[in-house]
């Protein structure tokens, strides 16, 4: 007899305030499940327009560290797996872009590293709260890949074509108050004040007009909408690497490490 999977997340509602503590492994990848939990999450918050704040978390010692890797090697072996991962991309976009139509405004607690998949997941939040100690990064192109769930799109929309040459085309690793002085967080603190900051932003928030809320969100969505055609690149893109060896033999490499 085997053990029932674990949920890859736990919700919590407390008042206005949604509490969404990812708990995917000790990395926190994201992979299928968790991807679909999210999806069943917004999809329910869209029908409580009671929920004002989504605070999304960890208690890992990593926000998380993106995609599981040993899954993108194992499928990038096959045809058929091949095909299998870029439906997984297509599903970070739907998941994510779920996020970042929420009414409700979304809250990114990092109190850990925020890698690849990790931070993109944190990129469609509302804001992003960063440790100093907590490094973020996009490091795909180190193992020929690109970051393909909005990571392109976002932080450029977010932070300027510099910051995200710096941080993708560069693999740099930014920490915490790195982040916030480049507009990547909004805010960084240090470990040990991260949950009581968190707090008082998320109390602050929830104390506004919930319709205010929603329609300033909107408008600044408008402003900041991902268009149709980055999406695709970003999906055409990594498909295409997916099926070179160079990326098979840099995923192995690094996994072997």
């Amino acid at each position: 007899m085997t053990d029932a999977p674990q949920n890859p997340l736990h919700l919590v509602y407390d008042g206005a305030v949604a509490t969404m503590t990812l708990q995917n492994g000790a990395m926190n990848a994201i992979d299928d499940a968790l991807l679909s939990a999210i999806c069943d999450v917004c999809d329910d918050l869209a029908k409580k327009p009671e929920i004002v704040v989504l605070r999304i978390r960890s208690e890992r010692r990593v926000f998380s560290a993106g995609a599981d890797l040993a899954l993108v090697n194992e499928r990038m072996k096959t045809q058929h797996g091949v095909a299998a991962m870029v439906e997984t991309v297509r599903l970070f976009h739907r998941a994510y872009d779920k996020l970042v139509a929420l009414p409700a405004v979304v809250v990114a607690e990092i109190g850990g590293h925020a890698l690849g998949g990790g931070l993109e997941l944190a990129l469609a939040c509302d804001f992003r709260i960063a440790a100093h100690q907590a490094k973020l990064g996009l490091p795909e192109a180190k193992v020929g890949l690109l970051p393909g769930a909005g990571g392109t799109q976002r932080l450029t929309n977010l932070c300027g074509a510099g910051v995200a040459a710096r941080v993708i085309l560069a693999g740099d690793l930014i920490d915490g108050a790195e982040a916030a002085r480049i507009g990547l967080a909004q805010y960084a603190v240090d470990a040990s004040e991260l949950t009581a900051r968190v707090d008082a932003l998320v109390a602050q928030i929830a104390a506004m007009s919930p319709d205010s809320l929603r329609a300033c969100k909107a408008c600044i969505g408008v402003a900041n909408r991902m268009s149709a055609e980055g999406a695709k690149a970003e999906i055409d893109g990594l498909a295409h690497l997916l099926t070179t060896e160079e990326a098979r033999r840099r995923v192995a490499s690094f996994l072997q490490r």
